[in-house]
């Protein structure tokens, strides 16, 4: 009996908890962009004219206004609405769905998203009613607890905000807020939209404890190798092109090739030293032959180094080290060197490209 009242006290002591955490995120989000393009495409279905002050309106909602469209985005995302949305032409937009995007048809990509949402409109309205999106903020800040030191969490950190806008399938941060486009937000599940959240919490914590002042570029690229790399094991572990799918095969292609290919990049990163360091890097700004080599913002050659850091059990460790890139290059080698000594063939970082991430670092 006893036995069981503790259980019950814990249990009741653990909902408060969640429901006081919740409650701190409760002004941390907005649907107001997402609920106007769904209340405008009702009036287009309607076979309203939509006027110009109606799509200014949408335009100054929170989420749009952060996003800061030009004037060429927003009159693709007109078109494609009143494509999407109207009745008379759904066998246009049918057709324009089955039409293969590529990585250069950003366009495309848009169209189909908004013409798919607009079949799903009252999917979506029922999603953004009944969605407590205080409760997976506060979920997801719990959840990047598991991937940051203690540390990390002395002080007040600001985290992002959140804003549902309907765009192209994907999630980006602008002005210390999450965009989340809704078409992205209805495929994707509760444990999913929470990991995507606590990946970019991720970043607030690192940006926070990270204090490393140096211009060199050959630390900045490992800075992001690790920054990104961390954050993909929270919610791109095993399916890390996952999100670039939606822009077509080939742009998921690349992504994967890019990660198959990372030994090979860390091998050529190495190799620039020397040149690097006889050119003496003279202007003291990018050094234009290794910012070629950093693709996808750092993502797959970062999540292959912390894939191997935690296949090697060495993911503590990391953690313990996640705002020190040179830390993490050690790491990363101690990592390759236990799989080769079990036939594995990892690249190992030159002891030079180390010491010269040590000597940036101080």
């Amino acid at each position: 009996m006893k036995t069981t009242r503790t259980i019950l006290l814990f249990l009741a002591a653990f909902v408060l908890s969640v429901t006081a955490s919740a409650q701190s995120f409760a002004d941390k989000f907005t649907i107001e962009s997402a609920e106007t393009v769904l209340n405008i495409g009702e009036r287009i279905e309607r076979g309203e004219v939509i006027g110009e002050a109606d799509w200014d309106s949408l335009f100054a909602t929170k989420g749009y206004s952060i996003y800061n469209m030009r004037d060429s985005q927003r009159e693709k995302i007109k078109d494609a609405m009143i494509l999407a949305f109207n009745p008379a032409r759904r066998a246009e937009a049918d057709s324009i769905c089955q039409l293969r995007p590529k990585v250069d048809t950003p366009a495309l990509v848009l169209c189909q998203n908004l013409c798919r949402l607009a079949k799903r409109t009252q999917e979506a309205r029922h999603f953004l009613g009944s969605t407590d999106f205080a409760r997976l903020l506060a979920k997801a800040d719990s959840m990047v607890q598991n991937f940051i030191p203690r540390r990390a969490t002395k002080g007040t950190v600001a985290l992002n905000d959140l804003h549902l806008i309907c765009f192209i399938p994907d999630a980006t941060v602008r002005d210390k807020a999450v965009l989340m486009d809704l078409n992205l937000a209805l495929k994707m599940s509760e444990d999913e939209i929470v990991r995507l959240l606590a990946h970019e919490f991720f970043h607030n914590y690192r940006d926070a404890a990270y204090n490393i002042d140096s211009r060199d570029t050959f630390l900045k690229v490992f800075s992001h190798f690790q920054n990104e790399g961390m954050a993909d094991l929270i919610d791109k572990n095993e399916q890390p092109e996952k999100l670039y799918v939606a822009f077509g095969e080939d742009y998921a292609r690349l992504f994967l090739h890019e990660l198959a290919d990372a030994p090979q990049t860390l091998l050529q990163i190495d190799s620039l030293l020397t040149a690097y360091k006889a050119e003496g890097n003279a202007n003291g700004g990018e050094y234009g032959p290794l910012v070629e080599l950093f693709v996808f913002n750092g993502h797959p050659v970062g999540i292959y180094m912390a894939r191997l850091i935690r296949e090697q059990g060495l993911l503590g460790k990391l953690i313990a080290q996640f705002d020190n890139p040179y830390r993490f290059a050690l790491i990363y080698n101690e990592a390759a060197k236990r799989k080769n000594r079990h036939g594995g063939h990892e690249y190992t970082l030159s002891q030079a490209l180390l010491q010269h991430l040590k000597q940036c670092s101080q």
